[in-house]
């Protein structure tokens, strides 16, 4: 077990290392500046340790369980925010009369008092429960705490750094293109076929192959589980029925996500800012460059309807992903290209630009 964790950490230390590598923000000294941050990280959840083992709180296991991971939750949200401040040090500039817009936060903002409330009816319950019962709500309140904690505090604070990009791209524009409702309803039709197109139709055949290999090897599980012939196949059984449940449902969402998609982008601001920051298009706003995703490709066509494609890189972990954002241009506005080339050669120099229309 503590050989499959180390092989584990090392893949994700790998990983992100790999990452940070290829980004465009990386940098030698910065990079010795990471290698010291992690190494004071690992100093202070050793002397965080050493102190609460070591101290008053020891006497109560509970207590002590309590103690390290109120501390580990604290630590944890400060070495990410610590992290993010080294790698995406940059923060937007704004204008004094600039108005900070909430467009990013917000979304944040509602998964935060979604967590809110999730842990005050615990609490509530923990408080009404029977004594041999407050373990329930206190260990799932816990358990979520731990796990969605520190994740909204680096999301909101990154949202709050998107929010000022935004802000001082409305403020500095390099261009703000504007689209009518037909224009727009047009585009959102577009963009739903394009997506249909590039995702392609739920193959029921690979499901099928899916589920009867899950199916075998379930039956192999349970057959070198040694129970009875009933036991076997009332656990076969379960297992099965809820695959083939999951599988269900994953058709169901994938055969109603495009729909979902297309309601939002026709709810969308009708509109398109592009600024030294980043862009705001189809509801939503993208910074050229972050240490985790950069823009990587750009491209312009002219084919109805004309539109420009840019290609951002995306890191999660140790995997990385490209994401595809593509944005309408107005008519009258294909003349403003050669302007947006300069402008994203300059902001981002190792990104591949072409914007001449094709």
């Amino acid at each position: 077990m503590q050989i499959a964790l180390l092989i584990f950490c090392f893949l994700t230390i790998a990983g992100a290392f790999t990452a940070w590598r290829r980004s465009p923000l990386y940098s030698l000294k910065t990079t010795f500046k990471l290698a010291g941050a992690i190494l004071l990280i690992i100093a202070t959840v050793a002397g965080t340790t050493y102190a609460i083992m070591n101290s008053a709180l020891s006497r109560s296991p509970l207590v002590e369980i309590i103690a390290a991971l109120a501390a580990l939750l604290a630590l944890t949200c400060a070495s990410s925010i610590f992290i993010v401040r080294i790698t995406d040090k940059h923060v937007a500039q704004l204008p004094p009369s600039a108005r900070l817009v909430s467009f990013n936060r917000h979304k944040v903002s509602r998964w935060i008092w979604r967590l809110v409330v999730f842990l005050l009816i615990n609490t509530a319950a923990c408080l009404m429960l029977p004594s041999d019962w407050k373990w329930l709500p206190m260990a799932l309140g816990g358990s979520v705490l731990f796990l969605c904690g520190p994740t909204l505090c680096i999301t909101y604070m990154m949202a709050r750094r998107n929010d000022r990009g935004m802000t001082a791209v409305m403020a500095n524009p390099w261009a703000h293109w504007q689209y009518t409702p037909e224009k727009w309803a047009q585009w959102a039709e577009s963009q739903r076929a394009w997506e249909e197109a590039k995702e392609g139709p739920w193959s029921w055949k690979s499901a099928s192959l899916f589920v009867l290999l899950c199916a075998g090897l379930f039956a192999l599980g349970t057959l070198l589980t040694g129970g009875s012939i009933e036991e076997n196949v009332i656990i076969w059984s379960g297992l099965t029925g809820f695959l083939i449940l999951l599988t269900l449902g994953a058709h169901w969402f994938k055969g109603t996500n495009f729909d979902r998609r297309y309601r939002r982008l026709l709810a969308a601001q009708p509109e398109t800012w592009l600024g030294n920051e980043g862009l705001f298009s189809n509801g939503k706003y993208t910074p050229w460059i972050l240490s985790g995703r950069y823009l990587l490709k750009a491209t312009a066509s002219i084919d109805p309807p004309p539109h420009l494609t840019l290609i951002f890189e995306s890191f999660n972990g140790s995997s990385s992903t490209q994401i595809i954002q593509r944005v309408l241009i107005p008519d009258g506005h294909i003349t403003e290209l050669p302007m947006l080339q300069q402008k994203l050669k300059s902001h981002c120099p190792t990104a591949s630009v072409h914007l001449s229309a094709q």
